[in-house]
């Protein structure tokens, strides 16, 4: 049967909040307690919320158009070669928790309040969740890569506040299928967002999805 289309149910507004986990490098599957992110769920995964961090200010994925080469030949275009697409998110929240900036960078902490500044890549599962004009949730889901810092420009006070906010780059890299991550539409018929747990961060589908941090 023909799927049924549903009037503006497409676009993108707006940006609810992100999820991470810190996964295996070999099994996909998110890391919890102590190997995690602090603050997460059960399950592993860490939820970007409003109260914690501020928020998501802004995601933007880039390189998501594969590089098109035009084969020529005989005076005209006789081919067109497509490459592969490289994909990163410019990402940034208003004001990320220390302990999870420090976990998703891999800022290994001395005990005493003090990290590492240049960290090192550590396996990252990331989850952003946008809408569609008619309502419905649009999940870009990527499998597994690196963040990285971005540089901070501190300025002074004046009668106004100078703040900066947390601006990092995610750069995702392929899994065993050579797939770098899933776009999910929640309006659709059957759609069970526990396969975004499972394809995602390799959780049980009855693994808990509710923030614990408020």
């Amino acid at each position: 049967m023909a799927d049924t289309l549903k009037a503006k149910d497409g676009g993108y507004i707006g940006v609810d909040s992100a999820r991470l986990a810190l996964v295996d490098a070999t099994t996909g599957k998110a890391l919890t307690g102590d190997e995690g992110i602090p603050g997460a769920d059960s399950n592993g995964i860490y939820t970007v919320t409003t109260k914690i961090d501020g928020g998501v200010a802004t995601a933007n994925l880039s390189g998501l158009a594969p590089s098109v080469t035009r084969i020529w030949g005989n005076n005209s275009v006789a081919d067109i070669s497509v490459g592969k697409a490289q994909p990163s998110v410019a990402f940034a929240a208003n004001f990320l928790n220390h302990l999870v900036l420090a976990a998703v960078l891999g800022r290994d902490s001395d005990g005493k309040g003090g990290f590492d500044l240049e960290g090192r890549p550590v396996d990252l599962a990331m989850e952003l969740i946008s809408n569609t004009v008619a309502g419905g949730g649009v999940h870009f889901g990527f499998f597994d890569g690196y963040m990285t810092a971005g540089d901070i420009a501190l300025a002074t006070n004046n009668e106004n506040e100078s703040r900066v906010n947390d601006a990092l780059t995610f750069t995702p890299f392929a899994n065993n299928d050579n797939k770098v991550g899933r776009i999910y539409y929640d309006g659709d018929t059957g759609f069970d967002k526990s396969i975004i747990n499972q394809e995602l961060f390799g959780v049980a589908a009855s693994g808990s999805t509710t923030p614990t941090q408020g």
